[in-house]
């Protein structure tokens, strides 16, 4: 019973951690997107630079929403 609990913990938080990558064509633009957290790498022509991190449930938002804060 314990080894199912450890297995079913450990799909749960590689479920949970584990990022989706996009890369946008407006100069660069990177996103990591899992079910917990989304981090923006903004490389924009023109526009905006840096970083940022969003966590549940703010997370599960398209790129436009968050560019235009």
């Amino acid at each position: 019973m314990k080894k199912i609990r450890l297995i079913i913990i450990t799909i749960l938080i590689i479920v949970l951690l584990f990022p989706k990558y996009e890369i946008y064509e407006d100069g660069g633009t990177k996103t990591y997107t899992s079910l917990a957290y989304k981090l923006i790498l903004w490389n924009e022509i023109e526009g905006k630079q840096g970083m940022e991190l969003y966590f549940f449930p703010r997370n599960f938002y398209n790129l436009s929403y968050y560019s235009n804060k």
